[in-house]
């Protein structure tokens, strides 16, 4: 990537973040200080990557058509195919850390997850014997 990429990288999540905290400061104003936690952030930009990674699955797929019916350009729709792999590539990975972060922000919020499995386990099968069936005799 070197030194101009990582420049570039880090200019534009200076920006990210400013929009980020403009986005904050406008709910507070707005009365809606606790809506936009972190939990929520991330699952914001999980939708946002998934619906990116449609419309490029979507191109993909017109690209495809082109690249199959059409006998014309087909160095240029390889090209471009190549780079929409590529695209997609990122677009998942990032996706994925969305995921992670979403699954390491639960784990903060339910503790241990063995302990809390078992309780659910163990409050299921209470209810499971705590159901009766009543007959009547209409």
């Amino acid at each position: 990537m070197g030194r101009r990429g990582s420049k570039k990288k880090k200019a534009q999540m200076m920006i990210l973040n400013e929009v980020k905290k403009q986005l904050l400061l406008q709910a507070e104003r707005w009365g809606k200080a606790g809506y936009y936690t972190p939990l929520k952030l991330e699952e914001m930009e999980l939708e946002a990557c998934k619906r990116i990674i449609g419309d490029l699955l979507a191109e993909k797929n017109n690209l495809d058509y082109q690249m199959n019916m059409l006998a014309e350009n087909r160095k240029e729709i390889d090209m471009k195919l190549q780079r929409l792999s590529v695209y997609l590539t990122k677009a998942d990975r990032v996706a994925k850390s969305h995921d992670k972060n979403i699954e390491k922000i639960l784990d903060k919020l339910i503790g241990d997850r063995k302990k809390t499995l078992g309780a659910l386990e163990r409050v299921k099968f209470k209810e499971a014997q705590a159901i009766s069936v009543l007959i009547s005799d209409n």
